[in-house]
């Protein structure tokens, strides 16, 4: 019996894969039990094209064997590959990468509707399906994130919301397990990720331990958030900026918030059309924007290090210290101090 079986996409991050590969290759190594940590490489075809110019030998899905027991784990769904009508990832930039258009088009390919069936009869079987990063797409394509709490990329959260509604989706979390359904935030969440899935292969006391074993010797830091590391921003669809000019404006009127109305007329449409322009193009409301914009500035301010809360606070438009810990608890389920500490300001 294979225990996992890591499924590669085209183009997936060559890290996220090598992190599974190297914790289940140490996993082994310090203390797991005889048979508990076995795995196999899976893919479209027998070679496989990573991120940065890398390749590896897979299975092919045609001659895969896959038991019930294997856990079937999907590092992503391969976005620095080749996208038809768009450049390799790797030669654009950043924004390019997570573009919704670029998604869609992944997501059509033929390979990756070939893993999504794949993950659907899995879980059908009664196997465990794991994704992180843009992998938890798959999930979706498998009909697997339906009623289901589960996290992805901070990045990709508006878009997974989008095409999939019926999940329920905390994109802060770094981690989610919702039955047989696991998943990981961020391309480097693979590690949590594997460790969390080593731990329950193996199980009890003895799991732990050799879970904490890999994390001591690879110098693997347990982490609950992502939301430390996220940049405030909102994937927006291609055509209308009125999302755009709108955070601007908020921007730029700082800490002074416009009403809706007020800052609908300095756009030059009504309230009614900038709420609507914005929900399509983003899928929030214009207040969620405000806090956006709020939470951006606050972030900058803390990684200063060299203002009192209460300063920060007045600065993003609240009157103290208090209206702050309330936003950041609500986008980031942190308090301010702890931001500030993620940045690596010391505050004592």
């Amino acid at each position: 019996m294979t225990s996992f079986t890591i499924l590669v996409p085209e183009g997936v991050l060559a890290g996220s894969v090598g992190a599974s590969l190297d914790i289940l290759s140490f996993a082994r190594r310090c203390g797991a039990p005889t048979g508990s940590v076995d795995w196999q490489v899976a893919s479209f075809a027998s070679q496989v094209a990573l991120s940065s110019g890398m390749s590896m030998s897979a299975t092919p899905l045609a001659g895969l064997r896959l038991s019930p027991q294997s856990v079937l784990v999907i590092p992503g769904i391969g976005l620095d590959g080749d996208v038809p009508g768009y450049s390799a990832a790797g030669q654009g930039n950043i924004n390019e990468r997570y573009a919704q258009e670029r998604l869609q088009a992944r997501m059509a390919a033929p390979d990756a509707t070939a893993y999504a069936q794949l993950a659907a009869r899995h879980y059908a079987a009664g196997g465990r399906v794991a994704a992180s990063c843009s992998g938890v797409l798959l999930l979706g394509m498998a009909g697997l994130l339906d009623g289901r709490r589960a996290t992805t990329h901070w990045r990709l959260g508006d878009f997974v919301r989008r095409q999939f509604p019926k999940a329920q989706l905390d994109e802060n979390r770094m981690l989610v397990e919702d039955g047989r359904i696991t998943s990981a935030g961020a391309a480097m969440a693979q590690a949590d990720l594997m460790l969390h899935l080593v731990q329950a292969s193996i199980g009890g006391q003895e799991g732990e331990a050799v879970a904490q074993r890999v994390m001591q010797y690879l110098l693997v830091d347990s982490r609950s958030s992502q939301a430390r590391y996220r940049v405030w921003e909102h994937m927006r669809g291609a055509g209308d900026d009125t999302a755009m000019r709108f955070e601007a404006l908020i921007e730029a009127r700082l800490p002074h918030i416009p009403t809706i109305a007020d800052a609908a007329d300095a756009l030059g449409m009504t309230a009614r059309t900038l709420s609507r322009r914005i929900a399509a193009s983003t899928g929030l409301a214009p207040l969620q924007l405000v806090n956006t914009v709020r939470m951006r500035h606050a972030q900058r301010l803390l990684a200063q290090g060299d203002l009192p809360l209460e300063a920060v606070a007045q600065r993003v438009g609240y009157a103290n210290a208090t209206a702050l810990r309330k936003l950041t608890m609500k986008m980031a389920q942190l308090p301010p101090g702890v931001l500030r500490h993620a940045a690596g300001v010391d505050e004592g």
